[in-house]
């Protein structure tokens, strides 16, 4: 039945993409005509929803399907063509790529930013006014964070009718497919073959870095390790090397090129060495979050598949002015877009643009100017609602300039980003695209400039100081750089171009032998579980639980306090799309200003739990909870009988597992 629903749920997506496909690629490259109807209809609901919240749209669905067929029959003939064709097979294939990552390893735990994630689409999925009330928070609205990707994805689920967690594991893997589809849209540009285009495609999705071929000379595990977290560590460490991995150390060769620190050589006493990331977008899908960098690689894929369209010329098209004005104001759009979406990528997004619009002034081709206006103000139009409430709400994160004793070291800077190196100088032997290649050499040679003198100063301080801005920035050039230079290399007409930049491509790929030992060698319990949740609900008491809350008018859900942040708590509400009093009382507390109200809500819900209340009755009462959990690890706390006592005048226990030494269920708020 699962599988049935799978392949039900994928066609019915599929139907819908394919007829908004047909519809755009009148004006635009399949590829990109997907990208942007996804985009702009999204878009436009997000601005609408603003004023007027759509609700549960999942009556919807049978009407786009068949405005979908329609548009199927009506471009008959656009659908039979090879070009159509060939667009589909390369999006159905990417995105079998992502589905195989998520149906192998579904599960949303709350050890990563996938139970934050989560909580980013419960918060759009009632389809009230936006900003909605916060999931997480109960009597407040969540305006304070860019979580347009996770409307999308809420969206999508409200549509078709999907549970949260298996419409959050399918956008995972159609946004990835998005991008990858538009990657290879870019290499048709400047590539011919197909091989050198899968290389390059491979290279992308895989996510290796420069580190990737040499890791097991610098490090050799221990003979006991076992091989689970031999994987894991080595598919980390690609990405976290710089102030990570490099501190586990321990061959000779690797001494000798990455001296670790001693107290001699510590700048100050108490020196870390600085943790400097660098997650691309192929290491996206061994993190498995469905976190802003998507929507950030999307937009850049985007961007760069545009700007290859814009550079051909298209005189079997009547209307190519038209076309080019259309992709030249959709072009501009990405920037606000970006806005909403990935904010801390937005300077780099701007420096691409503007790299692109100033060569083409220079060379006396300036861009519609018009188009671009339009095109932008059209994009800051509809994210405004969002922004009115966003930046009051916004955290403060000033940009400034890098520490001298926060600089990255050189041999650790050159070991990471070889491979980007060998291919910019690559790419400027062509002549045929040097123009280009210049610009998109020199804009992400600016970016990587920019990443080094300046960062983006959030809360985090030390060793973590530039952490965040590493590991989005660079994440971020690596692949726009690796796609754009990549391709121009690999498309040039000397041999020994091509065959050098296969061969800087094919050693990235080597990270391929790490994804394969940690698919092998890592548990998959949870397998084909798309949903998200049998990790923990293959307890039956908690999936009692789950499913009781999960059919019942919604209301708010109180549970037991378990730390700080990334622990189980709010998986009940989340899996169940009910309100929670309080979530991760750290983030809640960063996220909405630190308000003192956090911290003492916290410590009364720690009260309650452990029977020190002294009203709890009046206490829930006042706070409108409706559902209490009493779940594990409270289960076999003594504290039940007095909590019980306590709160029976207005609330009923309903017990899901009962015995002298366990108890497990729910306390419900009496109806008048």
């Amino acid at each position: 039945m699962t599988m049935i629903h799978l392949t039900a749920s994928l066609a019915l997506l599929w139907l819908h993409l394919a007829g908004l496909t047909l519809v755009l690629g009148r004006w635009l490259p399949y590829a990109i005509a997907r990208a942007a109807g996804v985009l702009l209809i999204t878009l436009i609901l997000f601005f609408i929803e603003h004023f007027i919240g759509l609700g549960n749209l999942n009556g919807v669905w049978p009407i786009t399907a068949i405005l979908a067929a329609a548009s199927l029959y009506l471009f008959k003939q656009e659908a039979r063509s090879s070009r159509f064709k060939a667009a589909e097979i390369a999006f159905l294939l990417a995105l079998a790529y992502g589905l195989i990552w998520k149906f192998i390893f579904p599960a949303i735990y709350p050890t990563s930013e996938r139970v934050t994630d989560l909580y980013f689409m419960a918060n759009y999925y009632s389809g009230s006014v936006l900003p909605p009330p916060d999931h997480w928070f109960a009597g407040h609205r969540f305006d304070f964070y860019y979580a347009f990707q996770h409307y999308g994805a809420a969206l999508m689920g409200r549509l078709f009718g999907w549970e949260i967690g298996f419409a959050y594991n399918i956008s995972f893997a159609l946004l990835m497919a998005l991008g990858l589809s538009l990657a290879w849209e870019f290499t048709t540009r400047f590539v011919s073959g197909h091989i050198h285009r899968l290389v390059l495609i491979i290279a992308l999705a895989l996510g290796g870095t420069g580190v990737s071929p040499f890791l097991n000379l610098f490090v050799t595990p221990a003979s006991d390790t076992p091989m689970s977290w031999q994987a894991n560590d080595q598919m980390w460490a690609s990405a976290r090397f710089i102030g990570s991995y490099d501190a586990r150390i321990n061959t000779d060769l690797g001494r000798q090129l990455f001296p670790l620190l001693t107290p001699e050589t510590k700048p100050t006493a108490d020196f870390e060495a600085r943790d400097l990331p660098l997650e691309n977008f192929g290491y996206q899908f061994f993190l498995g979050d469905y976190h802003p960098p998507l929507g950030g690689f999307f937009l850049l894929f985007l961007a760069l598949a545009l700007i290859a369209w814009l550079e051909q010329r298209h005189r079997d098209q009547p209307d190519e002015i038209l076309y080019k004005r259309f992709a030249q104001g959709l072009l501009a759009l990405t920037l606000p877009v970006m806005l909403i979406t990935n904010t801390w990528i937005t300077p780099m997004l701007a420096v691409l643009l503007f790299t692109w619009a100033g060569w083409r002034h220079y060379c006396k081709n300036p861009p519609d100017w018009g188009a671009i206006f339009a095109g932008g103000t059209l994009g800051f139009l509809l994210i405004y609602p969002f922004l009115a409430g966003f930046a009051s709400q916004a955290i403060g994160t000033p940009i400034r300039l890098v520490h001298s004793i926060d600089h990255t070291p050189l041999a650790q800077f050159i070991l990471l980003l070889w491979p980007l190196f060998a291919l910019f100088a690559l790419a400027l032997t062509e002549k045929r695209q040097r123009p280009l290649a210049i610009t998109l050499v020199t804009a992400f040679a600016i970016m990587l400039l920019l990443g080094e003198f300046i960062f983006v100063d959030d809360p985090s301080v030390g060793k973590f100081e530039r952490t965040n801005t590493t590991m989005k920035w660079w994440g971020w050039m690596w692949s726009g750089a690796l796609l754009a230079t990549g391709a121009m290399a690999l498309g040039s007409g000397k041999r020994w171009v091509r065959n050098t930049a296969t061969g800087v491509l094919l050693l990235t790929c080597s990270y391929a032998i790490n994804t394969a030992q940690y698919i092998w060698h890592t548990p998959k319990g949870d397998m084909g579980k798309l949903a998200g949740t049998q990790w923990f609900s293959n307890d039956a008491p908690v999936k009692d639980t789950i499913r009781y809350l999960s059919q019942s008018s919604k209301g708010i859900v109180l549970e037991n306090w378990l730390g700080d942040a990334y622990t189980n708590q709010t998986l009940y509400s989340l899996y169940s799309q009910q309100p929670s009093l309080l979530g991760w009382p750290n983030h809640v507390s960063l996220w909405h200003g630190a308000p003192q109200e956090v911290w003492l809500l916290n410590q009364q819900i720690k009260d309650f739990y452990a029977g020190a209340q002294n009203n709890p009755l009046a206490w829930l009462q006042q706070n409108k909870v409706k559902y209490v959990v009493w779940g594990r690890p409270e289960s076999t706390s003594p504290a039940w009988q007095t909590i019980n006592a306590a709160i029976s005048p207005g609330y009923d226990w309903h017990p899901f597992l009962d015995t002298p030494d366990t108890r497990m269920g729910l306390w419900i708020k009496r109806q008048k």
